[in-house]
């Protein structure tokens, strides 16, 4: 007996501490990283630990909070796993709870608090009252804005939860969801698709930001019932669905569990560009509603031109930052929609638009109804041709006409342009022997300017030198607005102001009888008419023979320059005696044919 204890104590004498040695190797082994690696259904947490930011912590410094105590059952729990692992018992859907002690830990994050406000992807944040105060009667955890896993990035900053809190059940810019809660105005001029935009003017005169920033919230937050089915199936439980606190207390603060585990998503963002459009109108007005203006909005739906979006849209303006004036129970938009972000002169701009669009309209389909009985009236059968071009140019005008051509002036503009081209091309299918007259002038290029000044092409303007025609300056001559306006911001007290004198281009008064006809020709090549009310006077073969504007032109000076521009005329009345100097043997009374000079009358 005696040596058979002796043996016994030999044996535990051996092997304890053999087995402490391989408990303790067996805790050592499981608490590195690439053990977690080795069971299958923990692989794509390590693999997203791997390319983490905390990559160089291991998994057990946060998943084990600090304390001896709560090591010793993490190490517990970690072997059970093991266990359950080669016994197949364990789950599929392992769950893991990272305390804030493990985060706000010496050597870790535990001066996070004191950092204060800082910027994350243009947000202002501070950890302090999130951690440290209710939020929405919730106490939050670390984990409750750091997933622990979000797109394949361990411990990564889960957005749509911050959206989830800030917006659920809370008016835009109101409350949670207050613009500036998270985002400082920048006071800066801002460009996008060519419209630049000063946002100090957003601080200076207490503009809403929903008016531009509309449709950037998008999702309820709602918790289906069904979601709860996934984990629980007691019957107690699911009937105190209805406990918002207690759900919060027992699945946020207690068991950390993350919040789109339960609640839809809400997503915060600015939207694409056909969301722009996707507005709370559409809910009655679908199909043949308001689907025209917000084609034309678009820059889509017309024929012949190519896709043409209005700046305003790729700027992100959706409809309702437009229409803000209530009139009868809706929404309607007017000069006081521009004003509201561009500044009183832009009621100005906006009658401009309304003006110049509706006439162009009006010209165009002046046009329509003159081409159409002419191409009706052909004998036997229209061309196919005719036909198309016809029916083109209709179906362009109809489209401008319900869409409202405010909604997008350059691309409405550009339909009817081609509505008259279409126009012209069917008489020229049909074999019809008719020009029609431009519908109306333009320049000959598009600028910033031209964006806004749709009418300046045609525009006359009264100046101390006289009267100013931009049509003679802008759509013949091809002149840049910048060529005698200076180039600033619009809302510049500069801003399109004059930099240059009418002298500066045009000759003094004591020059105007020694000008060359080269001279003459930089305003006048572009308006020299080929025959008058009674003569038919050919300008460029007495041109091109070297014969002086002056001696047909006697006595021009600045003033008869300005009665011409006034009056429109100022065509020198010369007689039979004066052409005979030349022309001696084709004018009476020597002889000659009257019609060789003078029109039919």
């Amino acid at each position: 007996m005696k040596a058979w204890g002796l043996r016994s104590l030999q044996v535990v004498l051996i092997f304890v501490p053999v087995g402490v040695a391989a408990a303790f190797l067996a805790m050592q082994t499981s608490s590195q990283p690439a053990f977690c690696g080795t069971c299958h259904i923990m692989k794509p947490y390590y693999e997203s630990w791997k390319t983490s930011t905390h990559n160089d912590v291991p998994c057990v410094e946060c998943h084990i909070p600090p304390g001896i105590t709560a090591e010793l059952q993490k190490k517990y729990e970690a072997l059970s796993m093991v266990v359950k692992y080669f016994t197949g018992t364990y789950g599929t859907n392992p769950w893991a709870e990272i305390s804030d002690e493990a985060c706000l830990r010496p050597g870790c994050h535990e001066q996070r608090l004191l950092v204060g406000r800082e910027v994350f992807k243009n947000v202002l944040f501070d950890h302090r009252p999130h951690l440290l105060e209710m939020r929405r009667e919730k106490k939050l955890r670390c984990t409750s804005c750091h997933s622990q896993i979000v797109q394949g990035q361990h411990i990564a900053v889960t957005e749509s939860t911050c959206f989830l809190c800030h917006f659920k059940d809370t008016k835009l810019n109101e409350g949670t969801a207050r613009c500036t809660l998270c985002h400082e105005i920048p006071e800066k001029l801002i460009t996008t698709a060519g419209l630049s935009f000063d946002h100090a003017d957003v601080k200076r005169l207490g503009m809403e930001c929903t008016l531009c920033h509309n449709n950037v919230v998008k999702g309820d937050g709602d918790v289906p019932q069904e979601r709860c089915y996934i984990c629980h199936n007691d019957p107690a439980r699911l009937a105190r669905l209805g406990d918002v606190e207690l759900l919060h207390r027992t699945h946020v603060t207690e068991h950390k569990v993350d919040c789109l585990n339960c609640h839809l998503e809400i997503q915060h963002k600015v939207p694409k560009e056909l969301e722009i459009v996707a507005t709370e109108c559409q809910t009655c007005h679908v199909g043949g509603g308001h689907s025209p203006q917000r084609d034309l909005y678009v820059g889509i739906g017309g024929k012949g031109v190519p896709p043409q979006p209005a700046a305003m849209y790729l700027a992100g303006v959706r409809c309702e930052s437009c229409h803000i004036v209530s009139h009868e129970g809706r929404k309607l938009a007017s000069d006081v929609s521009c004003m509201s972000c561009h500044g009183a002169k832009f009621s100005r701009i906006y009658e401009d638009w309304q003006t110049t669009l509706a006439e162009r309209l009006q010209k165009t389909k002046e046009l329509l109804a003159h081409v159409q009985p002419l191409i009706a009236a052909l004998a036997g059968a229209v061309p196919l041709a005719a036909q198309q071009s016809l029916q083109r140019a209709q179906e362009n005008i109809l489209f401008v006409e319900r869409a409202r051509p405010v909604h997008n002036p350059g691309y409405a503009s550009a339909l009817l342009r081609q509505a008259y081209e279409d126009l012209q091309q069917a008489l020229r299918a049909a074999n019809i022997e008719k020009t029609l007259p431009a519908p109306w002038a333009e320049a000959p290029y598009q600028t910033k300017c031209t964006a806004c000044h749709l009418g300046a092409a045609t525009l006359s303007k009264e100046t101390p030198s006289g009267p100013f025609r931009h049509e003679s300056h802008v759509a013949r001559r091809g002149l840049e607005c910048t060529r005698c306006h200076q180039e600033a911001n619009y809302r510049e007290s500069h801003h399109g102001a004059p930099k240059l004198q009418c002298t500066d281009c045009h000759p003094a008064a004591e020059r105007m009888a020694q000008l060359q006809p080269q001279e003459c020709l930089q305003c006048h090549q572009a308006q020299i008419p080929t025959r008058s009310k009674l003569v038919k006077f050919p300008h460029d073969q007495h041109i091109s023979m070297g014969i002086s504007c002056a001696l047909c032109h006697q006595g021009v000076t600045q003033q008869s320059h300005l009665d011409f521009l006034r009056s429109g005329q100022g065509v020198p009345q010369l007689g039979h005696e004066f052409c005979a100097l030349c022309h001696q043997s084709d004018v009476p009374p020597q002889g000659g044919d009257c019609l060789k000079c003078h029109t039919d009358f």
